[in-house]
């Protein structure tokens, strides 16, 4: 809990204070000449047991109801000072731009179904973020931009898995410059970001890194632009992959501050999700932004316990 005007709380308390100190010297000014009934018994009487009994009573329940007139001055000093209640929320974590970059070239049609689900179930577990799906092989095609409608974007992806098992997908093959272009890809995916400097941006990049063709940009290169653009790569490939093309795929990666997954055929998608997740989180740990949320229940609580006890303790000392 916070206060937004203290000052403003300390003035009233002090206000209130000053009040309270004016009204206990106004009763004990000296007497008008006149106002008083003169009575000559009177310190025999003070001196009666029962006087005495009910002298303390008296000045218990004054005593309490000091107190409580102190607690509802505070209340009210806490409701003018604007207590509210203050959350860390992650600057960044409902601002990441993913795009998902499908490598779709024929050594990856075994795993393309369980890439995509796994992308699917990414997407129903990340919040605030847009996504958007590249596929490539010697070019790449768009399957669809960045968005942050989960339900379209799992529609979509179902819709891929479905239609570009055991076939090349339209628009993903140049000529005869080869295949599995994976820098050309790479850079092709870096490419759909729409450059917003306040959103993060990682791309997920599934191939088995077997280029077989002439490209533009190697890995290394396409890695560079990524390290250089502040986007973070997380490579995921199968785990019966080659060593050596899997080792070259997490050294690039890793110069962008991702890492790479090896997919078994039997792990559940669940574990793609968290190894993705795990790693965005650590590139996008940063400034916490703070939210706050006005709490009145303190402040009134305070008053009304306050105002009731005085009233009560007033009622009894004068019983």
């Amino acid at each position: 809990m916070a206060l937004t005007q203290p000052w403003w709380g300390a003035l009233v308390l002090l206000v209130l204070t000053a009040v309270a100190v004016i009204a206990v010297l106004w009763r004990r000014r000296p007497r008008v000449p006149g106002g008083a009934l003169p009575f000559a018994a009177a310190a025999r009487l003070r001196s009666l047991p029962r006087f005495r009994a009910l002298a303390r009573r008296r000045l218990r329940w004054a005593v309490v109801e000091a107190t409580a007139l102190a607690v509802a001055a505070a209340g009210v000093s806490m409701l003018v000072a604007r207590p509210v209640d203050v959350d860390a929320q992650s600057a960044q974590r409902s601002n990441r731009d993913v795009v998902l970059c499908m490598d779709v070239s024929g050594s990856m049609q075994r795993v393309v179904r369980d890439v995509l689900g796994a992308f699917g179930e990414l997407a129903g577990h990340l919040e605030g973020e847009r996504l958007a799906l590249v596929l490539f092989d010697s070019a790449a095609v768009t399957g669809f931009p960045l968005t942050d409608d989960a339900s379209f974007v799992r529609e979509q992806l179902a819709s891929e898995a479905r239609e570009m098992t055991g076939r090349r997908v339209p628009g993903t093959g140049l000529g005869d410059v080869g295949s599995s272009l994976i820098g050309d890809g790479l850079v092709s995916c870096l490419q759909r970001f729409d450059g917003d400097p306040d959103r993060s941006r990682t791309v997920v990049l599934a191939t088995d890194n077997q280029t077989s063709g002439r490209s533009l940009y190697s890995l290394d290169e396409a890695a560079a632009m990524a390290a250089d653009d502040g986007v973070l790569v997380f490579g995921i490939t199968p785990n019966d992959n080659t060593v050596t093309a899997t080792h070259e795929l997490t050294e690039q990666v890793r110069l962008t501050g991702g890492d790479t997954l090896l997919l078994d055929p039997n792990m559940p998608l669940g574990d793609i999700v968290e190894a993705v997740e795990a790693t965005q989180r650590r590139e996008l740990e940063g400034p916490a932004r703070l939210e706050a949320e006005d709490l009145l229940w303190p402040g009134v609580g305070l008053t009304m316990v306050g105002v009731v006890g005085a009233a009560f303790a007033r009622r009894r000392g004068m019983a």
